[in-house]
């Protein structure tokens, strides 16, 4: 006697088909090139193809140093605008409010924005102490990134000003501090690129934030060019042995001028201010002449003058930043890259010190 079994059809096999049961979406090493905007220039193209490359796909944490007024905040609005403009698929997200003229962006991530979140990791670690407080927040955070943090952060570029204050070494469990060692350990799936500004790379966490830095950048200011800076951007890896972030290969030098005027900026119009001043030099006033005659950005402008004149576009830039940036002047106006942020913003670095009153 042979037995015949049957093994009936469940409902899952009914319902389901092959796009419900299996995930054939692009993985990771599926990539099928660099998905840039469209009616881009050359050089543009050719921009958002180094960017891309140069910075991982777009993902990973890259970590700006230097002192006061060496030009961090410059690196990180001109990156953030660039990524934006050459890649509008990436959400823009920042810790304080940009100028208008940097155009839009997803919204803010900061201690203010994510007080209740954090707020309620605090009450995860209520009652312990030490190790295991830490503990209990590090598993708030990471249930916060695979929950709000998935909405908020995927496939987005956030930048965040004193870095420090995020992944500061003196507060291993402070909510913020956890917080970002998970989104850390998520960007690449979170499809995140963090930029974030620090004076001094030893004030940040050698845990949550160290051993996940993919690039680290040096800003330094042109020598020659008064309105320019030159940024080395290194690609690195954390030695816990050493504790130090050790360069891999060479670095990429970025030299940006950010008193230059940028047509893609705003409206891209160079305006008068100060209708009544007289030239102080020839040069001042063929330049203000043509501009008043209705070569209003920077290309009309410069072509303008070099075909009817014998200005070369050194010159017309120079003056054209006397006209604008002495501030004994000031008699012109045009959108460039300082004209993004407002330099007086940075947020306040909090600290755990106090000071006991005499």
């Amino acid at each position: 006697m042979v037995l015949q079994t049957h093994t009936p059809k469940t409902n899952i096999d009914e319902e389901l088909n092959d796009e419900e049961l299996y995930d054939e979406s692009a993985g990771y090493d599926d990539e099928t090139g660099v998905r840039y905007a469209g009616g881009l220039t050359d050089i543009e193209k050719s921009q958002a193809i180094t960017f891309y490359r140069l910075f991982n796909e777009l993902w990973g944490l890259c970590i700006v140093k230097g002192l006061p007024g060496s030009g961090k905040d410059v690196f990180g609005n001109y990156i953030a605008h660039k990524i934006g403009r050459l890649f509008p698929h990436k959400r823009i997200m920042r810790d304080e409010r940009p100028r208008k003229l940097s155009g839009p962006y997803a919204g803010l991530f900061n201690e203010l924005v994510l007080a209740e979140d954090l707020e309620r990791m605090k009450a995860f670690a209520k009652g312990l102490k030490g190790y295991r407080a830490g503990e209990a927040m590090e598993k708030a955070a990471d249930q916060w990134v695979t929950d709000r943090g998935e909405v908020l952060l995927k496939n987005s570029l956030l930048y965040l000003t004193e870095y420090s204050k995020y992944c500061y070494c003196r507060e291993p469990h402070s909510p913020m501090n956890k917080t970002m060692g998970a989104i850390h350990k998520r960007y690449r799936h979170l499809d995140c690129l963090i930029v974030g500004t620090v004076q001094l790379v030893r004030d940040l966490d050698k845990f949550t934030c160290l051993p996940f830095v993919n690039w680290e950048v040096t800003c330094t200011r042109s020598s020659r060019n008064t309105t320019g800076f030159v940024y080395y951007i290194q690609k690195v890896r954390y030695s816990r042995r050493l504790d130090i972030l050790v360069p891999l290969g060479e670095p990429y030098q970025l030299p940006v001028d950010a008193g230059k005027p940028r047509s893609y900026l705003g409206d891209g119009k160079i305006r008068i201010l100060k209708d009544n001043y007289k030239p102080a030099f020839e040069e001042e006033r063929i330049v203000l002449d043509v501009i008043k005659a209705g070569a209003d950005t920077y290309e009309v402008l410069v072509d303008y003058i070099k075909t009817h004149g014998d200005m070369l576009e050194s010159e017309i830039l120079g003056t054209l930043k006397e006209l604008r940036f002495r501030k004994s002047k000031r008699v012109i106006g045009y959108p460039d890259y300082f004209g993004l942020f407002n330099s007086k913003s940075a947020t306040e670095i909090n600290t755990s010190l106090k000071v006991q009153e005499g």
